[in-house]
C-alpha cells in the first residue's frame, strides 16, 4: 500500500498492490507523508476502493472534514446495524452516515433541532432499521456526551434502508417511504380497519412494496407466462382484496405514472389478502 494524497491527518488516498486507488482511514495515516511512501498495515483501520474519478471527488468531499472519531463510531454503528437488521448493507453507507452524524452533532452544538416529517412512518414501516437507529443515537450520545433528538433514530434508520439498495439515493428512499404510506392509506380506508403492523405478514408486505416501487421507478416490467390465469382466479376468490388492488393501481398510475401489470396485481392481491385476513402466528 503506497500513499498518494492526504485528505486529512487520518484519511488518505492510496494505491494498493494491484494499482487500484483506495481510501484508507486510520490514526495519522495522512500525516506528513510523501507520495509513494509505504503505509504500514497496522495504521489502517478501514479501507475501500474508489470506482471512478467522479466518485473519488465525492468521497473526498465527504471525508476531508469529518473527524476520525465520527468515522470510527459510524463504523461501529454500521456493524451493529448489520447484526440487528440481518441484511447486507452497501459499503457507501460509511460515507453518507458519517456525514449525517457529523452534521447532526454540529446542529446539536448550535441548538438546531430538525424534525423528520416521516418519523412515525419510518418507525412503523421499518421496525428493524428503526431499532438500529435508536441504538445508534444512544451510541452517539454516549460517545460524544450529547443528547440528540429522538427524531435522529428515524433519520439514521433511513440510511440503513437506503443502503440495502445498490443504486438507490436517499431522495428515492424517502419517495418510496411516502408511496408505501399512500398505499397503506388506501388499504386502511378500503377495509375500514387498522392494519396489524406487528405481524410478519405486514413486514413481508412492506418488503414486497419496496421492491415493487423500485421496479416501477426503474421501469422494470414484471411479466410471467400464464399469470393471467392466476389473476382471474384470485380476483374471483378474493373480490375485496381485488377491488383494493384496483384502487392502488388506479392511484399509482394516475399520480405516479406507474404501469402495473396483471403480474404485479397478482402479488398485490396475495399480500393484501394475507395482511387483512390472516391471524399471524409467527
Amino acid at each position: 500500500m503506497r500513499f498518494k494524497k492526504s485528505l486529512n491527518n487520518n484519511i488518505a488516498l492510496a494505491e494498493d498492490a494491484e494499482g487500484c486507488e483506495v481510501i484508507v482511514i486510520g490514526t495519522g495515516v495522512g500525516f506528513k507523508k510523501v507520495k509513494g511512501q509505504p503505509i504500514e498495515q497496522s495504521q489502517i483501520q478501514k479501507m475501500f476502493r474508489i470506482g471512478s474519478n467522479d466518485k473519488y471527488q465525492r468521497v473526498e468531499q465527504f471525508l476531508s472534514d469529518i473527524p476520525l472519531q465520527v468515522i470510527d463510531i459510524t463504523d461501529q454503528i454500521i456493524e451493529e446495524g448489520k447484526t440487528m437488521i440481518g441484511k447486507k448493507l452497501n459499503d457507501s453507507i460509511l460515507l453518507t452516515l458519517a456525514d449525517h452524524i457529523h452534521f447532526a452533532l454540529d446542529r446539536f452544538k448550535k441548538g438546531v433541532d430538525v424534525q423528520n416529517p416521516l418519523h412515525w412512518d419510518i418507525r412503523h414501516l421499518y421496525p428493524a432499521e428503526y431499532r438500529a437507529g435508536e441504538w445508534a443515537v444512544q451510541k452517539i450520545n454516549d460517545a460524544f456526551l450529547v443528547s440528540l433528538p429522538s427524531g435522529e433514530s428515524s433519520s439514521i434508520a433511513l440510511h440503513f434502508v437506503n443502503s440495502q439498495f445498490d443504486s438507490g439515493s436517499m431522495n428515492q428512499t424517502i419517495k418510496i417511504t411516502q408511496m408505501i404510506n399512500d398505499i397503506l392509506g388506501i388499504m386502511t380506508e378500503h377495509f375500514g380497519m387498522a392494519l396489524n403492523q406487528e405481524s410478519a405478514d405486514f413486514s413481508r408486505f412492506i418488503t414486497h412494496l419496496r421492491y415493487f416501487i423500485v421496479r416501477q421507478l426503474n421501469r422494470e416490467v414484471l411479466s410471467f407466462k400464464d399469470q393471467q390465469f392466476l389473476y382471474d382466479v384470485l380476483s374471483e376468490r378474493y373480490p375485496v382484496s381485488f377491488q383494493c388492488a384496483l384502487k392502488i393501481k388506479e392511484a399509482m398510475e394516475q399520480q405516479r405514472g406507474f404501469v402495473i401489470t396483471p403480474d404485479e396485481m397478482v402479488y398485490l392481491m396475495i399480500h393484501i389478502e394475507r395482511v387483512t385476513s390472516r391471524t399471524d402466528t409467527d
